[in-house]
């Protein structure tokens, strides 16, 4: 390029379209091959993933494979999102993601400034159009599309670097910088904004090492920027993140900061790192040119932060466990069960009593919502969650205070806690089911069964109501007299199911989905029930024979499916 003519527009004008045409053909690469693979990605992400180790080289390889990090950091999020990636192991895939990315470097170091670009893309282009017009099958038009966007990024990193080796000659970056460390973060800034800017680190890269390879700024300076692209594509994570459940907004913060710990690594042992990849640049025989140094250099630095990881990764987990919980997520932790108390056991008895009163009133919950026609499914799912997150940690607690010496009181009433939350368990499990078949049957045929049902049903809230043993008007008495009306309603609500179905005025394969609907509704009746038994005696207000004499001898078993 003839440096004369090298006007301030012409400057701007290879600069912007340099940019424009490298955007251009990342965003065709990026889409055409996502469209060629298919579903392909998400099932390696949904399948490749079941431990930390296989995340990492999934992040590595869908990175590399669809040439954004961005797309990997999205599917994550959404995936954690969704419950189908647990936050431990989607965190190492997008570490994974970061050294995949560093791929795109290398392409640019590698080919941008080894052959004559014009010779090497063009090609790719007339093939792609090619493909995408003449192509009989989305899949052929879309990889079409990924050859053609190809093409058109090696031609925007020829303009970009006809223009900086013009801009090179006159003009030195380095000149109008601070020089020293102050300099480098003043850098890393302009990298992290010029991505956030453009959302799209390959492109501000690209950028980089025509710059640099033009003579407009040091390696030095150079890496430091890499430094701020890397912290740069936060921004998107923490978009993706914004109203989304508490895992993904973890996963996000994850990923800030494992960018922000590697860019810190990295910026303090900047000097270092680059004179050891001179050394290894000269073992391995590549060339001493800018391009392949800041190529190393991107590749290196995210490889010592996943090395820092190994480490860290635990540590990283439970702080992040203790961040950005949700209403339901604080709700599903204990409330009483407090460590200190375990000295006192008096005390941590007084507590797992309350526990377990919150845990009673999710169960009931869960039962009134069960009785409604149609059951409240997701009401039901979230009490059902939070009952299911609690149960551990009293178990636990439980584990804890029986390693104490005890007196016999106190290890018989450990044992009726333990009862009381295993009739919850069984509860919640009845009403689950109750509520996936009531959710297929809808009302009761006929006006006779559906004033039975309602009467069953209506039996089944008021016995719900008064075994909620949070409530300060908790007694046990009441909960056997709301239990024989509900036994009674249930008798007439079977009775009805089993006349209709003698007068064939409801099929056979009906009536038995109604009965097993009636005696899953009343299994959950009963082990309420149980644990408000159970409750009362440790509150004192029943002996543990009279618990045991309440029981209602032969009662229905339900074969759970």
């Amino acid at each position: 390029m003839d440096t004369q003519a090298l006007t301030p527009f012409a400057v701007f004008a290879g600069l912007a379209g340099g940019i424009g045409l490298f955007l251009i053909g990342m965003h065709m690469l990026t889409e055409g091959l996502k469209l060629a693979a298919g579903r392909a990605l998400e099932g390696l992400l949904e399948r490749g993933t079941a431990t930390p180790l296989r995340g990492l080289g999934a992040g590595m390889t869908m990175t590399a494979l669809v040439q954004s990090s961005t797309a990997v950091t999205v599917a994550s999020i959404g995936f954690v999102n969704t419950g189908l990636l647990s936050l431990q192991n989607a965190m190492w895939v997008i570490f994974g993601s970061n050294v995949g990315t560093t791929l795109n470097a290398w392409l640019v170091a590698a080919l941008g400034f080894s052959f004559k670009i014009d010779t090497f893309a063009l090609p790719f282009v007339g093939v792609g159009a090619l493909l995408m017009l003449a192509g009989r099958t989305v899949r052929q038009r879309a990889l079409g599309q990924a050859l053609a966007g190809f093409g058109v990024l090696f031609l925007g990193i020829d303009v970009l670097k006809d223009t900086f080796s013009g801009f090179g000659a006159t003009m030195n970056l380095q000149d109008h910088i601070a020089p020293g460390f102050t300099g480098w973060l003043v850098l890393v800034g302009i990298g992290t904004l010029l991505t956030v800017l453009m959302q799209a680190s390959g492109a501000v890269i690209a950028v980089i090492i025509t710059a640099a390879q033009g003579g407009l700024m040091s390696i030095e300076a150079a890496c430091a920027m890499v430094i701020g692209t890397n912290i740069g594509t936060t921004s998107t994570a923490i978009l993706s993140a914004i109203g989304a459940t508490s895992n993904a907004r973890r996963l996000a913060a994850a990923h800030v900061m494992f960018n922000l710990l590697t860019g810190t690594v990295a910026i303090l042992m900047l000097p270092l790192l680059i004179a050891l990849l001179g050394v290894l640049r000269e073992w391995l025989e590549q060339p001493a040119t800018p391009a392949v140094t800041i190529a190393m250099f991107h590749t290196a630095f995210n490889l010592l932060g996943v090395l820092l990881m190994i480490p860290l990764a635990r540590m990283m987990l439970r702080f992040l466990a203790g961040r950005f919980r949700s209403r339901e997520e604080e709700i599903a932790r204990p409330r009483h069960l407090d460590a200190t108390s375990l000295a006192v056991p008096d005390l941590a008895l007084r507590a797992l009593r309350m526990e377990l009163g919150r845990t009673q009133s999710f169960a009931v919950t869960a039962l009134t919502a069960v009785s409604r026609v149609p059951p409240d499914e997701p009401w039901i799912e979230r009490q059902a969650s939070t009952l299911d997150a609690l149960a551990p940690a009293i178990s636990n607690y439980v584990r804890k205070l029986s390693a104490s010496t005890l007196p016999p009181a106190l290890v018989e009433a450990l044992a009726h806690s333990l009862r009381a939350l295993q009739y919850q368990e069984s509860a919640v499990i009845a009403v689950r089911q109750a509520c996936a078949l009531a959710t297929v049957l809808g009302h009761p045929p006929g006006t006779e069964l559906e004033a039975a049902a309602k009467a069953f049903h209506q039996a089944t809230a008021n016995l719900a109501a008064n075994a909620d043993g949070g409530r300060d008007d908790f007694s046990a008495a009441a909960v056997e007299v709301r239990l024989q009306e509900a036994e009674t309603r249930y008798q007439a609500f079977k009775e009805a199911l089993l006349l209709e179905g003698a007068h064939a005025r409801i099929d056979i394969r009906s009536m038995q989905d109604w009965l097993r609907l009636a005696s899953l509704e009343r299994r959950a009746v009963e082990q309420v029930a149980k644990a408000a038994r159970m409750l009362a005696v440790l509150d004192g207000d029943l002996t543990p024979q009279q618990a045991i004499e309440a029981e209602t001898p032969g009662a229905e078993t339900v074969n759970a499916h």
